[in-house]
């Protein structure tokens, strides 16, 4: 009878460590895949928003305002009665240097000179 106790309470551990086994056996690729679909889901909600922001793009590149936008631009055309001003920008006259940063200038050139000298 002993026996018998003994026998089947070695199954019984026998079995639960093989179902422990089995049971745990597959979690780290479980959990890979776990990660593996929360970033596949995060990607497909980026490419939903892009998706959605290009076709608010498309929608504004067809409206009537973007396309007389780009004929001003692209095409120079204007409306009935409307002047056209033209803006000229000014060149910028060359600065005058004040007396030291002359010498600024003077010294360090003679500095490159001197080290290309001795450089050779």
């Amino acid at each position: 009878m002993l026996n018998r106790q003994l026998i089947f309470t070695f199954i019984l551990v026998f079995a639960a460590g093989f179902l422990v086994y089995l049971t745990t056996k597959d979690y780290p690729k479980k959990l890979e895949t776990k990660r593996q679909l929360e970033d596949l889901e995060n990607k497909i909600a980026a490419l939903k928003k892009d998706e959605e922001r290009q076709k608010n793009l498309a929608e504004y590149f067809n409206t009537e305002s973007y396309l007389e936008k780009q004929a001003r631009l692209r095409l120079n055309l204007k409306k009935e009665g409307e002047e056209v001003v033209f803006v000229y920008r000014k060149e910028e006259e060359p600065k005058e240097e004040t007396g030291r940063e002359r010498n600024e200038n003077s010294f360090l050139s003679k500095l490159k000179e001197w080290f290309r000298f001795l450089m050779e």
